[in-house]
């Protein structure tokens, strides 16, 4: 009979769990927000540097641009690409609107 020795692993193909753009997602939430004067947002990189993207949304497509290297290479070859600067932003727009404007009550008596 045939044993694998403690230290081996099996060996085998491995599926990838999760999507590129699942992944984005997830280091997403590691990327700060914040509200840039005159317009936009500044995400500011997860890797530690202060470094900082400007993102805004473009009048044409109403979408969200992003000044970052991974959404100019690749946003402007698939459209609706988002960046993981893009996925924080729109989490941070939508904790703001939860935040400050979202009132279930009002939501209640439109429905009735």
């Amino acid at each position: 009979m045939f044993r694998m020795k403690a230290t081996e692993k099996k060996r085998g193909s491995r599926v990838s769990e999760f999507t590129p753009a699942e992944q984005r997602s997830a280091r997403a939430e590691r990327v700060r927000v914040f509200e840039a004067e005159p317009y936009g947002w500044i995400a500011q990189s997860e890797s530690g540097v202060e470094r900082g993207y400007h993102l805004c949304r473009d009048p044409d497509t109403r979408a969200l641009a992003c000044t970052c290297a991974d959404f100019i290479f690749r946003g402007n070859a698939e459209p609706g690409y988002e960046c993981k600067h893009v996925a924080a932003v729109l989490k941070f727009v939508g904790r703001q609107y939860l935040k400050f404007e979202y009132d279930p009550r009002r939501r209640m008596a439109r429905v009735a």
